[in-house]
């Protein structure tokens, strides 16, 4: 029987963590539009990516490689690249390159993964994104297909160019881009509400041949966001599940969604879109099966039960008692310092973008600020009124915008130090729910721990660019306790004594967890003093 009540409120729930995971990269693609669009303008746009065949797809590679987006903050970069007059063809192999070939997603993937699986991944999407603009020119692109708009007045040098620049954000969020964003979160929850409750629990193992295929039907609909996604490769990893199916989750996961998939059908209509979507599909499934010989986990390496696929489905088994607060606290807990702030921009630029849509509509802020175009440099013009060239900005604005979101992710992943006293009460609220029977309250601690464990460690390895192998096993040991005991609250077969058995190896395997990533030192006991 349809439990109505989980499928609503899983929805509303995946739905909701989807933009809360997004909202960052969403931000990104906004603004970065807001840029192209009035500091470089469509033929400094044209000039960055460098025009059509191999120099153009290896330029939008480029740029989308030092952007921090995801495949729905390339949405509003698409479209303006569009605008612009950009071939189809480089447009393409942008949309491919920029959501997962991303200097912070590698990073993070480099410290939760394996460096040379994660490589391999990297140098195959390179030769997808290239392949795919490349037979997009040459099979698929209609002559005519690409026009370069007319030549448009740019604002003035100044504070004025900047402030069209967040006018042009603005319009962008109240404009269709967010109609496609929207559908590709809507798609995401719908899926994963369908789906039930732990259903690939058990899948994707490395001896699993039907692996990558089975993947890749949950991938491509489905929405994840670079960092998540990575985080999900980290737990295939450490699993030993198929690589073919990680290679597939990070090509087609990270990088396409219902939302992106919808917009290209429209622009290049749905015949070729589903032409050449299914080429790049096959493509991933065939280099996710090659990769499996020489990056394939030792045998006996292959993992059991797993919790690395539980974003894929429904987050409430069938029949549980379900409410707003329940899925208020779920969607809460992926709610941390760079949600915030892109939860908050996304939030100021729509605001901003309505206002100017109910009452202006004749664009007269934007004729305003766009009157007297460039005019030549005056001898005492202040240091930010002077020109930059088009192509210098479009470089400028993506290093500006990697270095900010670098300071956001040292922020996230802060310190271990900084993070253990949060840990400390986490734990303890975990473990009085495991032992009073408030099993939904301690599967939710429980999962908030592994959480802050994986930024922990992070956390260290952004500090120290290594983590000692001693620690990176304590590391694991802690989170398979964590597993164990969620696992164990989650079976209501489970009886209330075993449960409470598999508390002792928690609190001690996050000792050795203290002393190995804050302590910096593995075995023996905790300083004089210190609590554990």
């Amino acid at each position: 029987m349809i439990d109505i009540s989980v499928l609503f409120w899983g929805f509303v729930v995946r739905t909701l963590q989807a933009l809360a995971e997004a909202s960052p990269t969403i931000l990104c693609g906004f603004v970065v539009a807001g840029v192209l669009r009035r500091m470089a303008g469509p033929e400094g746009v044209r000039r960055a990516f460098g025009g059509g065949g191999w120099r153009g797809l290896l330029r939008a590679w480029g740029i989308g490689m030092l952007l921090p987006v995801c495949a729905l903050g390339v949405i509003p970069i698409a479209r303006e690249m569009r605008r612009a007059g950009v071939p189809s063809g480089t447009i393409l192999a942008f949309v491919l390159a920029a959501p997962h070939i991303n200097p912070l997603s590698l990073l993070y993937g480099l410290t939760m993964s394996s460096p040379l699986a994660l490589l391999g991944f990297a140098a195959c999407s390179l030769v997808m994104a290239l392949g795919a603009g490349a037979v997009w020119d040459m099979a698929f692109a209609k002559p005519g297909e690409t026009v370069e708009p007319p030549p448009e007045p740019m604002p003035p040098h100044g504070l004025k160019r900047l402030a069209t620049v967040l006018h042009a954000a603005a319009r962008e969020a109240c404009g269709p881009s967010s109609l496609y964003i929207l559908a590709g979160l809507v798609g995401t929850g719908l899926l994963s509400a369908a789906l039930p409750f732990g259903m690939f629990g058990n899948s994707m193992h490395a001896d699993d041949v039907t692996a990558p295929l089975v993947m890749t039907a949950v991938a491509v609909p489905g929405y994840n966001a670079p960092l998540q996604g990575m985080m999900v490769l980290g737990l295939m990893f450490d699993h030993g599940n198929s690589v073919g199916a990680a290679f597939v989750l990070y090509e087609l996961g990270i990088g396409i969604n219902l939302g992106l998939i919808a917009w290209l059908a429209v622009v290049f209509r749905p015949r070729r879109t589903l032409a050449w979507l299914g080429m790049v599909t096959a493509l991933a499934v065939i280099l996710g099966y090659g990769l499996e010989i020489p990056l394939a986990p030792p045998k006996g390496g292959t993992g059991g039960h797993t919790h690395a696929f539980d974003g894929f489905s429904n987050p409430f088994p069938s029949g549980s008692p379900v409410g707003a607060t329940e899925a208020g606290q779920r969607v809460g807990a992926k709610v941390q310092v760079l949600e915030v702030f892109g939860l908050a921009g996304i939030g100021l630029l729509l605001l901003l973008g309505g206002v100017l849509s109910a009452f202006d509509r004749r664009g007269r802020v934007e004729a305003w600020l766009t009157r007297g175009g460039e005019r030549p440099l005056r001898p005492n013009a202040r240091f930010w009124e002077r020109p930059i060239p088009g192509p210098a900005l479009v470089v400028i604005a993506a290093i500006g915008l990697l270095l900010f979101s670098i300071v956001g992710v040292y922020q996230y992943y802060d310190a271990p130090s900084a993070l253990i006293d949060e840990m400390v009460q986490v734990k303890a609220d975990a473990v009085v729910a495991a032992r009073t029977g408030s099993r939904a309250e301690a599967a939710r601690n429980l999962e908030r721990l592994d959480t802050l464990a994986r930024r922990a460690e992070v956390g260290s390895y952004l500090r120290k660019w290594q983590v000692d192998a001693a620690a990176r096993k304590r590391g694991e040991d802690f989170r398979l306790r964590i597993e164990a005991l969620r696992d164990a609250v989650r079976d209501e077969r489970m009886p209330l004594t075993e449960i409470q058995k598999l508390i002792p190896p928690l609190e001690a395997s996050f000792r050795e967890f203290r002393q190995a990533f804050v302590d910096g030192r593995i075995g023996g006991g905790l300083p004089e003093g210190v609590r554990p």
